[in-house]
């Protein structure tokens, strides 16, 4: 495949195409297919089983995998699957300098009316999703270090005889660098106490294997009377953030205390900030997340070999009552800034 990209679809616009100029560098299609379902007839007198008619299109339900990077266009898929995103500010500017400017998302309670159109260009033909919710993104450590991202996306079944993005249109995109990839080891975990001060140096905590983080806005996929495709999908559920720690060997902090705050049903802060090359002398691109309730709900103490217990927590992120100290308006499960020198507002 020669690329993929995608563009916002218009508002409340669901099954109308828009010309893609967003490019992306995943690194696979997500299993994408045309899939009709057909209809058969097994009914008693019969020898064999007759012509079977195409009826209701499967919707296309794909997990896009790629490589994480502080300036690409993913940050719109982000902000269509989160919902909020603020307007786009200024972070440093001086003469002589390159700009840097933040870009900051918050979750809305929904994402009706936002969508997106992706085609992908298989050389041969170009396969287009009109329309597509991107409900889920999450990311996890992969070869080298490197962060890899995924973003879940439900839309309409694929057609290959669009009219509205060709070849020369996937071509014509604009593709992020492949450098300025997000690694491990640009990373920083920190964790206290929900009620406690702000986050500080000595909040960090050694993450050894990952950090993961996942979030999806589980969504219904409704057919309608009048087509084969389904209609605009909703939310039909609270989402769900989590966060997965895989931790350095068992000590006080790593076992005793989560274990004890288990039991006692302690609330946490935390956040992840992933810096990048500097952008000026004073900004790095970077990743930020912020979550302001952060509840401990699973803990394991897996053996590999003799002695080496390495625990491994799992926390949901909720709501909080009001923004904790440090994190001044975040009132929601959790909230993303980016940092980086595209001034594009993401949407």
């Amino acid at each position: 495949m020669k690329g993929y990209a995608f563009a916002k679809c218009g508002l409340n616009s669901w099954g109308v195409a828009a010309s893609v100029t967003k490019g992306t560098r995943f690194s696979g299609d997500g299993g994408l297919k045309y899939g009709p379902q057909f209809i058969e007839d097994k009914s008693f007198g019969e020898t064999f089983t007759g012509p079977a008619e195409a009826g209701d299109l499967n919707p296309s339900n794909l997990t896009l995998p790629a490589q994480a990077r502080y300036e690409d266009n993913n940050f719109i898929l982000r902000a269509l699957c989160m919902g909020s995103p603020n307007a786009v500010t200024i972070s440093t500017s001086a003469s002589g300098q390159v700009t840097s400017w933040k870009h900051i998302i918050d979750l809305a309670p929904s994402i009706d009316g936002l969508c997106a159109t992706f085609a992908f260009d298989r050389r041969l033909f170009v396969e287009e999703i009109p329309s597509a919710k991107i409900f889920g993104f999450g990311e996890a450590v992969g070869d080298g270090g490197v962060i890899n991202e995924t973003f879940k996306v439900l839309g309409v079944a694929p057609t290959d005889i669009s009219s509205i993005n060709i070849n020369s249109t996937v071509y014509g995109a604009s593709y992020p660098a492949l450098n300025g990839r997000v690694l491990r080891s640009q990373g920083v975990f920190r964790i206290n106490a929900q009620s406690g001060g702000a986050l500080g140096g000595g909040d960090t905590l050694a993450a050894t294997g990952a950090v993961e983080f996942n979030f999806e806005r589980p969504q219904d996929a409704p057919h309608a009377y009048g087509s084969a495709d389904i209609i605009e999908p909703a939310d039909n559920d609270f989402p769900m953030p989590s966060i997965t720690l895989s931790l350095e060997r068992a000590n006080t902090i790593t076992v005793n205390s989560f274990r004890a705050a288990l039991r006692a049903g302690v609330a946490y802060k935390a956040d992840v900030t992933y810096s990048g090359i500097f952008i000026n002398s004073t900004d790095r691109y970077s990743r930020l997340y912020q979550f302001p309730y952060v509840e401990l709900q699973d803990q394991e103490a897996a053996a590999n070999g003799a002695a080496q217990v390495k625990p491994k927590l799992m926390f949901m992120l909720k709501k909080p009552s009001a923004a904790p100290t440090g994190m001044t308006g975040v009132v929601n499960p959790f909230r993303l800034t980016q940092i980086m020198i595209n001034s594009t507002v993401a949407f």
